[in-house]
C-alpha cells in the first residue's frame, strides 16, 4: 500500500481482484455521513517502482500491475496500468476506522460530465 498511497483502504471481505473497475460511475456511502463518487481508475506509473522510505525500488510492481489490470484512456490515447480509483466527494463527512461500505446507485449524469470535463482540462494542461 505504501507504494500506491492510497488515501482510502477499502476491505471487500471475499472479493477478489480489481473490483474498484466496476464501481466506476457508482456512489459509495460510507459510515453515516460520506459519500464519494467513483469517478476513473487510477492508472499507475514509475513512481510505484522507485524505492520510497524503507521499500527497495522493484520494477515489478507496475508489470505485475499491467499484466493484471491494463485499462484503455480515450483521453490519452493509450492502454495503462490500474490500481484503484479515484472518486469525488458528493457528501461529505467524518471517517472512522471500520466505517460500514455500501455501493449505491450510479452517479447523476450531470457529476460524471462535470469530472469528464476537468480530466480533459488538466490533460490539455499537462
Amino acid at each position: 500500500m505504501a507504494r500506491f498511497r492510497p488515501n482510502l483502504v477499502i476491505d471487500t471481505g471475499d472479493a477478489r481482484g480489481f473490483v474498484e473497475n466496476d464501481w466506476v460511475g457508482r456512489t459509495l456511502a460510507i459510515g453515516d455521513e460520506v459519500q464519494l463518487c467513483v469517478t476513473f481508475p487510477c492508472p499507475r506509473c514509475v513512481m510505484t517502482t522507485l524505492a520510497q522510505d524503507d521499500l527497495p525500488a522493484d520494477p515489478d510492481v507496475l508489470r505485475a500491475a499491467a499484466r493484471h489490470n491494463t485499462q484503455w484512456f480515450a483521453l490519452l490515447a493509450r492502454s495503462m496500468p490500474v490500481v484503484g480509483a479515484y472518486a469525488t466527494v458528493v457528501r461529505g463527512g467524518t471517517l472512522r476506522l471500520g466505517d460500514r461500505v455500501r455501493l449505491l446507485g450510479r452517479t447523476p449524469v450531470r457529476r460524471a460530465s462535470a469530472v469528464l470535463h476537468a480530466v480533459k482540462r488538466a490533460v490539455r494542461r499537462g
